[in-house]
């Protein structure tokens, strides 16, 4: 995983081994992964939190089974899972620079909340993005599935 998430990121902002390994370790940690035959395809990372959201810290999804879905699917799944444990909203960071993230993470349903000055190394800003979620009602959502 550490591998991968330092092809996905640039060097002074991919995770070291010490700090993916933190955010595994932690006995919250959710981390849904992906692989192709033996190849890690990519994985999602995130923590619910004690104030009712969920924090997602990185999704990497490698740039070979990019603009497949992967990502979307990856999301979802931790989406549902921050919804099944009573978060009522998703919170993330991402670099001012990552375009294709900004617009990812838009598509789903993300908003700029602020800028983070100098969030990352080099003085680099971040900006701190969050989605409402809410649990849906099973007899409406298994009413739904049957029509």
């Amino acid at each position: 995983m550490w591998a991968l998430d330092q092809r996905c990121f640039p060097r002074d902002i991919a995770y070291s081994r010490q700090e993916l390994e933190y955010h595994l370790r932690r006995k919250s940690a959710i981390c849904l992964v992906a692989w192709e035959g033996e190849q890690l395809e990519g994985f999602i990372l995130g923590h619910p939190e004690v104030r009712g959201f969920g924090h997602i810290i990185t999704l990497d999804v490698d740039a070979s089974a990019r603009r497949a879905g992967l990502g979307t699917r990856l999301m979802r799944a931790l989406e549902e899972a921050f919804v099944a444990l009573g978060c009522r909203s998703i919170l993330l960071e991402v670099a001012v620079n990552n375009h294709s993230a900004l617009a990812f993470y838009k598509k789903h349903g993300y908003s700029v909340l602020k800028t983070l000055r100098r969030y990352y190394p080099g003085g680099l800003d971040g900006l701190l993005m969050a989605k409402p979620v809410v649990a849906q009602n099973s007899s409406a959502s298994n009413a739904s599935n049957r029509t």
